[in-house]
């Protein structure tokens, strides 16, 4: 596998009203590129939206003193959305049991996300990895 190219490493404030145009940099990022995804761009902002809202909220508790830390690269498999909080993290393992919606008001994020691609924690669980596979047939 080659090594991964870096297409953005940012870092923004935590602040709700900001999640729109911070997923807008990535899609962006993405779009100058002309990187095509096995999922449309609808599915690519709800995972991202999904992540960057649990990072902000759970992470780092909506305080603005806190960044959101995101990196998007590629390599020949994968566009790799990661996206860090400065919180404690949440014990891992745990969103190995999330694998159906079970219809409550809160939780349902990582089995969103888990739909449309393939994501990893850090050790920490502060850090989530968006593994978005490419469409090859372009």
């Amino acid at each position: 596998m080659l090594k991964p190219t870096t297409l953005l490493d940012s870092s923004y404030p935590t602040i709700r009203e900001a999640r729109k145009d911070i997923i807008d940099d990535i899609i962006n990022v993405i779009s100058k590129r002309d990187i095509h995804l096995n999922i449309d761009n609808m599915e690519l902002y709800l995972i991202i939206d999904e992540a960057l809202t649990n990072a902000m909220e759970h992470g780092n508790l909506w305080k603005p003193d806190k960044e959101i830390k995101i990196t998007v690269s590629i390599n020949s498999r994968y566009l790799k959305v990661t996206i860090q909080d400065e919180g404690t993290g949440f014990l891992r393992g745990s969103e190995k049991n999330i694998n159906s919606p079970h219809l409550l008001p809160r939780g349902r994020g990582i089995y969103i996300i888990k739909q449309f691609c393939k994501p990893e924690w850090n050790k920490k669980g502060n850090q989530i990895i968006l593994n978005i596979e490419l469409d090859k047939s372009n």
